[in-house]
């Protein structure tokens, strides 16, 4: 397998820097390849304002994807699509009156259709976390959680929190894929992270999980993805995340082949 290939959506709004910054620590946790992604008009001004701040962190040769289509978010899908990113990074700028960081429409959009693993980002900081904490979110009765695997042996985390969500719906919707208990997974994960936690929560709404995130912070979020009708689907009872993300939050799941031929015609 070569090296992978990640990339940041950018614009130039007040925390551009803290995207770009938060998006080459990841990338260098991964010993990834880090792109950058504008949508927007190629200037000797912005040309300059990147190199500026890919000097500042180390950086040389980032290839800059000047990306072009009807709207700023077809414009950036169709580079995920025709480049094939492991990953995409776009940070979410919640508004300070917001108790909880509701996303966007350009959000959602890239939520739904991104044909690679998502990293969604609210409130992109430029400093560093030392110890990075994360949380696994599961459905409890059909948990997806592989995906994540190998991105926490990149991460390192000092801890890992299990939260798996509960509900009489879910149950009743349950379908078992490999046969695993949560304390099986928990087992299995506690070989790569040296402290792990599980918690499993009933809700039939599904925020209360997000209170119980809110209020813990862990440094990533973490959850396996489907894909449904050319659109990228979570567990049934994790369907708020579309609407509220409560902190950086992987999505893992890339489509089946053949689905992301093209984000304009096909995704939408």
């Amino acid at each position: 397998m070569g090296q992978l290939h990640f990339a940041v959506a950018s614009t130039f709004s007040p925390r551009f820097r803290g995207v770009i910054m938060e998006a080459d620590r990841v990338a260098r946790l991964f010993n990834a390849r880090l792109s950058v992604l504008h949508a927007g008009e190629k200037t000797p001004e912005k040309i300059k304002t990147f190199a500026d701040i890919f000097a500042d962190m180390g950086r040389k040769d980032v290839e800059i994807f000047w990306c072009e289509g009807s709207t700023s978010v077809e414009a950036l899908l169709d580079a995920a699509s025709s480049e094939e990113f492991d990953l995409f990074i776009a940070g979410t700028i919640p508004r300070a009156e917001d108790h909880r960081n509701f996303t966007g429409s350009i959000v959602r959009e890239l939520f739904t259709r991104t044909p690679c693993d998502l990293l969604l980002i609210p409130d992109p900081k430029e400093d560093v976390h030392e110890e990075i904490s994360v949380c696994l979110l599961l459905e409890a009765h059909s948990p997806r959680w592989r995906a994540a695997e190998e991105s926490l042996r990149h991460l390192k985390p000092a801890k890992l929190s299990i939260l798996a969500a509960d509900s009489p719906f879910a149950m009743a919707k349950s379908r078992t894929s490999e046969g695993e208990t949560l304390e099986e997974i928990a087992e299995r994960l506690g070989e790569v992270v040296p402290e792990v936690d599980l918690q499993v929560v009933k809700s039939n709404t599904g925020f209360l999980l997000c209170d119980i995130l809110q209020s813990s912070e862990p440094d990533f979020i973490m959850v396996e993805s489907e894909w449904k009708n050319r659109h990228r689907v979570v567990p049934i009872h994790l369907g708020w995340l579309e609407q509220v993300i409560p902190g950086r939050l992987f999505l893992f799941g890339k489509p089946p082949r053949g689905v992301k031929e093209t984000t304009t015609l096909g995704l939408a």
